[in-house]
């Protein structure tokens, strides 16, 4: 009798496997929190904060509640494009860069909030595309690296420069760079033939109406005043073929002075292009360019109605989500202040010039 009463107390001080597994998944979660915590609350102020949240799952932004951007994601890229500024030599421009002072700090939190709103957006199109049916496989993000590096050089050269600029291997361009565009351009066919085939038709109508009234002798401006959109139609001035949408960049350059285009589509719209002149610009050519043009829906309009829609969470400090603009924001207005004077400025620092 005595005997079976040990037996059973030795049971009772056995530990139960699930009791333990209950234990150590309890302290995990502590472990979790407490990094997590110490994570949110220190990160882009100390190193250690910064090293958690790339190995730490910490959402800082939340989208229609299952789809997440990390602190680590934004803090690696926001290194790529520390990286990049930091690697250029803008001394012969008069220009440098340096985000160790004060406003360094500042201009390098505009990277940063200019960055996250990117994301964001990039995280939108593959939300709504997926919805929309549109995958992108990795073949066909294979194919698209194999076109851009027979573009650009050999393979070798590629990953150097990428490796030199952003500290990016090939696989982290794909999935940073071309992924993204992929879906871009697949939901902007998307939208062609769906939500937006309405304004494409009545513009491709349009652009027939004015090239007949070019052929029937009507001056190129008088058309575009009479039957362009406005804005978007009238004289353009002097343009390098560099900062003209792309679609249009191929067309210019084989153009005469004097010569009207064919209808053009690019991701704006539809275009007629007049060449009033060219000259050389030390040893590249500037074009005189007027233009009739009828617009069509466009990803970023057809995005932003939908991005205001959705359900936006940020967790990350310092920054807020306003649903009127569908971007964050800036908390401290101080730092939005800071933002418009910099942005403002005729001559502003070199790490802001792409904004």
């Amino acid at each position: 009798m005595k005997e079976n009463n040990k037996n059973k107390e030795k049971d009772n001080r056995k530990i139960k496997p699930s009791a333990l597994i209950f234990a150590l998944v309890l302290f995990g979660l502590l472990v979790y929190i407490c990094l997590s915590v110490y994570a949110y609350a220190f990160v882009g102020k100390k190193s250690s904060a910064d090293e958690i949240s790339r190995y730490v799952f910490l959402p800082a932004i939340i989208i229609n509640r299952t789809n997440f951007i990390t602190v680590g994601e934004i803090k690696d890229n926001l290194t790529s494009i520390k990286r990049f500024y930091e690697k250029q030599d803008f001394s012969k421009f008069g220009l440098r860069v340096d985000f160790s002072t004060a406003d360094g700090k500042k201009r390098l939190k505009i990277r940063e909030r200019e960055l996250i709103n990117k994301m964001i957006e990039d995280k939108a199109v593959e939300i709504l595309a997926k919805q929309r049916g549109i995958s992108i496989s990795k073949k066909m993000v294979d194919a698209s690296v194999n076109r851009k590096i027979k573009e650009y050089g050999d393979e070798k050269g590629v990953e150097n420069n990428l490796r030199k600029l952003y500290g990016w291997t090939l696989e982290d361009f794909k999935e940073k760079v071309v992924r993204p565009s992929l879906y871009r351009e697949q939901l902007r066919k998307w939208i062609d033939n769906n939500d937006g085939a309405e304004k494409r038709t009545s513009a491709i109508k349009k652009a027939k109406k004015a090239q007949s009234m070019l052929k029937q002798g009507m001056p190129f401006d008088e058309v575009a005043q009479k039957i362009g959109e406005n804005p978007g139609s009238g004289h353009f001035g002097w343009f390098k073929t560099d900062f003209l949408v792309k679609g249009l960049r191929n067309v210019i350059p084989n153009m005469q002075k004097g010569e009207v285009s064919k209808t053009v589509e690019t991701k704006l719209g539809f275009h007629i292009i007049k060449i009033n002149d060219i000259k050389d610009d030390n040893g590249e050519k500037i074009y005189d360019i007027s233009q009739i043009f009828f617009p069509k829906l466009t990803l970023a309009e057809w995005l932003t109605l939908k991005i205001e829609k959705m359900n936006v969470k940020v967790l990350l400090r310092g920054y807020v989500w306003d649903a009127k603009t569908g971007m964050v924001e800036f908390k401290d207005k101080k730092m939005r202040e800071f933002e418009q004077k910099e942005l403002s400025q005729k001559n502003r620092d070199a790490s802001l010039l792409a904004l």
